[in-house]
């Protein structure tokens, strides 16, 4: 029985042949392997640190204002009798219609690191990334869903178009909620 590690030259030939092409064969497995682990190594630390320092603090901002603001407008709602609350009210209600239309990606910062790092990926696999085609259609969708949201809220009033809201809108929101909660004196501390 000839056993494929017998010391016999001819087999010898084969066998080394054979070890070179198996040994290839998880050289190049586990280099992709290892390729495939690094990148998602990389891409969990990368959505960890977005998701912490960018992310979790902004969606938390932008979920107290909302918040804030509709706490206001109920408390504003059960005592609106006096004229000066009544004031308030419309403010606060002003407030909390803007804050309804702010979405994450109006506020979120660019991240301009993170974007060139995908189109040189990309090219490098022969795959042309046309920005201004993806942001296009992105905003074309956006663009149905404030379609969408206008014809809600339509009240027989001026169809004018609004302009997506920026962060320093949401800031503006920030400030006059915070006027309008001192001026109530509900005590709520702001950072």
């Amino acid at each position: 029985m000839d056993s494929p590690w017998d010391e016999n030259p001819e087999n010898s030939t084969h066998n080394d042949i054979e070890w070179s092409r198996i040994s290839s064969e998880f050289t190049n497995v586990g280099y992709r392997e290892g390729i495939t682990a690094g990148k998602e190594a990389a891409s969990q630390e990368g959505f960890d640190a977005g998701f912490a320092n960018v992310g979790v603090p902004i969606g938390r901002e932008l979920g107290l204002l909302r918040g804030t603001s509709s706490v206001v407008l109920a408390f504003l709602k059960s005592s609106a009798d006096i004229d000066e609350k009544a004031q308030m009210l419309t403010e606060a209600q002003e407030i909390s219609s803007q804050l309804s239309r702010v979405r994450f990606s109006d506020i979120m910062p660019r991240d301009i690191e993170a974007e060139e790092h995908a189109r040189e990926h990309l090219e490098a696999e022969g795959i042309e990334l046309d920005m201004n085609e993806v942001i296009a259609d992105k905003r074309e969708v956006e663009g149905l869903e404030d379609m969408l949201a206008n014809l809600s809220a339509y009240n027989g009033k001026s169809k004018e178009k609004h302009a997506r809201p920026t962060i320093d809108d949401v800031q503006c929101l920030k400030d006059r909620l915070r006027l309008l909660t001192n001026r109530l004196d509900l005590g709520i501390a702001w950072s």
